[in-house]
């Protein structure tokens, strides 16, 4: 079979269960990159394999994932992760100041 981006799916043994392989959109955002646009952004949730009889899990997060291009130093990373960065927490901060005392 394959996955809705056309990548191949891998079946393996999850705990005793047969399940797939989550697809990486990796290839997809370097192509974007390659196609001259600078940053590509994903927002979407993570899960780690782990054996558990219900259908949640213990590790189970919303990731951010950023592919970027560098003209000159990596340092044009951490720019832009610090801007993420003191960009939420002045969000959150503004909206939700109860739950951060």
């Amino acid at each position: 079979g394959a996955s809705e981006g056309g990548s191949e799916v891998f079946k393996t043994d999850y705990f005793g269960t047969v399940a797939c392989l989550a697809q990486s959109p990796q290839l997809f955002k370097q192509m974007a990159i390659a196609g001259d646009m600078r940053r590509v952004y994903e927002i979407a949730p993570v899960f780690r394999a782990e054996s558990s009889h219900t259908q949640r899990h213990l590790c189970e997060f919303i990731g951010l994932d950023v592919e970027m291009e560098i003209f000159e130093h990596y340092e044009e990373v951490v720019d832009v992760l610090e801007e993420l960065l003191v960009s939420t927490f002045d969000r959150v901060s503004k909206s939700h100041p109860m739950q951060l005392e």
